[in-house]
């Protein structure tokens, strides 16, 4: 926590803070995929989050769309009041923002919210991430599976599908995978060209934070790839999954793959928000998620 200054001070994100990141996190139950090392120092427009203390709790500043400041927190432990109190201060102060916090984790509002009045509270529901058991996605048993065991019966008896681990000796073969699925399933949507620059930064440091993933080939053509990193001690974050689009039921075999590739300490997937798309959003919401990890803003 040395080489973290206090705020308004700054400093980069970088991989050696992801251990504090993760602790401070699990300690306060957050399970969000915003406030994971991954989405911190890959999804940005043009720089990282920066990370900053008041005391034992942390503060995140992320670059707005429009550019400026969003703060994410204070998360971890250590009186909660002050440090709100101390960051929308300094927000009015030093970076000329409005008293709000942000993108705040359901559990964290509750929290604040039960300190300090606020004169505004909006939920974001587009942008709450679906929580999964993944011991669910992984066995897939009782009724409310059952579609989703016969697309996996389906693809198995029709198919010599083979699912190889993801190795960081193959990371240009993998990059080259993410090519080819581009080419043939890409568009000129700008999510896309962010998501590609996204991988590009993310994936070197996979390993680095104790990620796993999968490819799955048929007939010596890769038809679908997804990986998973720890948010904190229970919770992985599934940021990434391609698969074949005319091989019908592929996402949800590497779906199902990719949960029984992680170890048992992965005892919650996030599979982020359904970003108000109507067809993913049913889609997320056919797997039965636990539940959601709310995204609120407060207003002071």
């Amino acid at each position: 926590m040395n080489n973290i200054p206090e705020f308004p001070q700054q400093t980069e994100l970088i991989l050696e803070h992801n251990d504090i990141l993760r602790s401070a996190v699990s300690a306060q139950d957050i399970r969000a995929a915003e406030y994971s090392f991954y989405y911190l120092t890959s999804w940005y427009y043009n720089r990282p989050a920066r990370i900053s203390r008041i005391g034992d709790r942390f503060v995140l500043d992320v670059e707005g769309k429009q550019g400026g400041h969003i703060f994410l927190g204070p998360f971890g432990t250590g009186p909660l009041k002050p440090a709100v109190e101390k960051l929308l201060g300094h927000a009015v102060s030093d970076f000329a923002e409005e008293k709000v916090l942000h993108f705040l984790p359901g559990g964290l509002a509750e929290s604040i919210m039960a300190e300090i009045t606020p004169t505004r509270v909006e939920e974001h529901r587009d942008y709450f991430d679906y929580l999964y058991l993944r011991e669910e996605l992984s066995d897939l048993s009782g009724g409310k599976f059952q579609k989703r065991r016969n697309q996996l019966n389906k693809i198995q008896r029709e198919n010599d599908a083979e699912i190889i681990p993801l190795l960081e000796k193959d990371t240009e073969q993998i990059f080259h995978c993410f090519d080819r699925w581009y080419e043939k399933y890409g568009d000129d949507d700008p999510f896309l060209e962010m998501e590609k620059q996204s991988i590009r930064r993310a994936l070197p440091n996979l390993w680095k934070l104790g990620g796993q993933g999968i490819r799955v080939k048929i007939a010596e053509e890769m038809c679908g790839i997804s990986w998973a990193v720890p948010i904190s001690d229970d919770t992985w974050l599934v940021p990434v999954e391609k698969a074949a689009r005319d091989v019908k039921g592929m996402y949800q075999y590497v779906n199902w793959a990719l949960a029984n590739s992680l170890p048992a300490s992965a005892k919650i997937l996030n599979r982020e928000a359904d970003l108000g798309i109507e067809g993913l959003r049913t889609a997320k919401e056919r797997y039965n998620p636990m539940r959601f990890e709310k995204k609120i803003t407060l207003w002071f």
